[in-house]
């Protein structure tokens, strides 16, 4: 077979696969098994979220008849503090459970909202006092906006009481975070308490560099303070000193058991260290342990993966 015989056979055959090609297309089009498009079935302009319900029992509806409209304002609860009532998700996480940044002279409020409790939720409060802390700081603030209807605070009042419910209409649990140990609250004191030693670093031009003990000290004080959102620091548990030579290794670190100790209005945890049976001349790094009785693992601080300048600053010298 010629070359142009051979051109002309190679049409055909072309020819003759695109139309078995075109005639399948027809014959599924025909059919009607065309895969389904999954956005056809989406209603623009509905009144769902996510497929959930916009009822008042979640954060979606209030957000979009009351924080939308009245709070996520220019110059007001749109991103720049918090709470952010920009979105539904962005309202329940910097409400529900989340820490206030302002609290009233009595001290009175913890979270911004706690699910079932308007008298314990600083949100509803806001909404409803004149006087939160100074005179018509009620929100919206009397002297910029228009405090919101009896409508919306019901609103608001009925959310909450029915547990504060995210967009999928879940109740939240309160959390119940690791103890917090204050990263610059590390110091060592006398035994009578006339002297800091913590207060002389050993490169008075470094700020974090490890604080000297003169050899000629036995024993002294090693005081740190620690945090917790539910258990006061009296009664965390464990509660222990390590000492080592080694920044990050305190397999064989020295341990030592610090008590609560009250002084005056202020309190600390307290361990005594038998400085006379420490390495001399050499950097010694402190780790504290804590617990707060709910958590399987200890609080550690400084941690491994705690920056340097943290891990120096709770170390110590003798020389």
């Amino acid at each position: 077979m010629n070359l142009k015989y051979r051109l002309f056979f190679v049409c055909i055959l072309s020819f003759a696969i695109s139309l078995l090609f075109v005639n399948s297309c027809n014959k599924v089009i025909d059919d009607n098994v065309v895969p389904n498009n999954p956005y056809d079935t989406i209603h623009r302009g509905d009144t769902t979220l996510y497929g959930v319900p916009l009822d008042s029992l979640t954060i979606a509806y209030v957000h979009k008849k009351v924080l939308s409209t009245r709070c996520a304002l220019p110059g007001c609860h749109v991103g720049n503090f918090e709470p952010d009532f920009r979105t539904p998700q962005s309202s329940f996480s910097t409400l529900v459970y989340a820490l206030i940044n302002k609290n009233n002279v009595a001290n009175q409020f913890k979270y911004r909202v706690i699910p079932n409790d308007t008298n314990g939720s600083v949100l509803y409060e806001r909404i409803t006092n004149c006087c939160f802390v100074t005179t018509d700081d009620r929100m919206p603030q009397d002297g910029i906006g228009v405090p919101l209807p009896d409508s919306s605070i019901n609103l608001i009042a009925s959310w909450i009481m029915h547990g504060a419910r995210d967009i999928a209409g879940n109740i939240m649990t309160e959390p119940d975070a690791e103890p917090v140990v204050n990263p610059l609250v590390c110091f060592g004191i006398s035994t009578d308490y006339q002297t800091n030693y913590s207060a002389t670093r050993m490169d008075t031009a470094i700020p974090y560099s490890p604080f000297v003990v003169p050899l000629s000290v036995t024993s002294f004080f090693m005081a740190m303070k620690a945090s917790d959102d539910h258990t006061s620091m009296s009664n965390l548990t464990y509660n222990r000193l390590k000492i080592s030579t080694k920044e990050d290794d305190f397999s064989s670190a020295s341990s030592y058991t610090a008590t609560y100790f009250a002084a005056g209005a202020d309190s600390f945890l307290v361990a005594t260290i038998p400085a006379s049976i420490l390495p001399a001349h050499d950097t010694l790094f402190i780790r504290f342990y804590v617990n707060d009785g709910h958590h399987p693992n200890n609080t550690e601080f400084p941690r491994t993966e705690t920056v340097f300048y943290y891990k120096r600053f709770w170390s110590f010298i003798r020389q």
